[in-house]
């Protein structure tokens, strides 16, 4: 009698413990309707610790019930062409449209947040410092700001390109542009560029600000040096009337509980 009393207790528990893992993802049914585009900002999704702290780093499971929530309440994801061509050409956008993005081009972007997108078939725009391409985030290590990571090979980039993920420049490596001379940051917008345009025998049209770090002149260097957008690191959404190099995003941590991601997604 005792063993069928824990056995029964035992398999409620389980019963209990597999509801409570799997249980519903939460509706966004009484957010009121977004008043612009979200565009989430990842950088690392990576299990390990050693890799660097939550504030930049996203475990996968995390990720995973990220990318799950948008599925389940009707995101779809888009790019940053799509964006710009909805803004200055009308071109139609899902009722509910999302642009996910990654900052540096960290290896685990293709080793883990790839496959979960591919899961919930999403893509995204990954934005790589070019001359990091295949090796390390070597800029941040030198500053003594995150722990050496691998960044992605060409291999990697050319497979993410051709499964429709959008590739974008981050810079060659990894300055604060409105620290830096005019002729350093125009080398720094344009050298990018001519490089992955190069590996990937494509037009490289969008740019991201390294650390955020821009002010009205690289803005205009940007521009100059023929991308269609860029975005920056300031909270907020992808709005019509806005500059287009000054493209505001929602940052993403490893922090964030379900939510938090949630509220964020919506609070602006």
């Amino acid at each position: 009698m005792l063993v069928i009393l824990l056995f029964t207790l035992m398999a409620a528990g389980a019963g209990f413990w597999y509801q409570y893992q799997n249980r519903a993802i939460p509706s966004d049914a009484h957010y009121p309707k977004l008043q612009g585009i979200p565009i989430l900002m990842y950088h690392k999704v990576n299990p390990d610790p050693r890799t660097g702290g939550l504030g930049l780093r996203v475990p996968p499971d995390k990720f995973d019930w990220q990318m799950r929530y948008l599925k389940e309440n009707g995101y779809e994801a888009i790019s940053l062409a799509d964006v710009m061509d909805h803004f200055e050409k009308g071109k139609h956008l899902p009722d509910k449209p999302v642009v996910i993005t990654f900052d540096d081009g960290y290896k685990d972007n293709y080793d883990f947040a790839y496959p979960i997108m591919k899961k919930y078939g999403f893509t995204g725009t990954i934005f790589v410092v070019s001359r990091s391409i295949g090796n390390t985030n070597f800029y941040d290590v030198e500053k003594k700001l995150q722990p050496e990571n691998k960044i992605m090979g060409w291999k990697e980039i050319r497979e993410l390109d051709q499964a429709g993920f959008v590739i974008g420049a981050h810079t060659v490596d990894h300055p604060h542009l409105a620290k830096v001379s005019m002729e350093a940051a125009r080398y720094q917008i344009e050298e990018s560029k001519r490089a992955l345009e190069h590996g990937l025998q494509k037009p490289v049209d969008f740019f991201c600000y390294p650390y955020g770090s821009h002010n009205d002149t690289v803005a205009n260097l940007v521009k100059e040096a023929g991308y269609r957008a860029a975005v920056t690191t300031q909270l907020g959404l992808a709005k019509l009337d806005a500059d287009p190099f000054k493209t505001p995003r929602i940052r993403v941590t490893g922090h964030y509980s379900k939510e938090k991601f949630i509220e964020e997604l919506h609070k602006y």
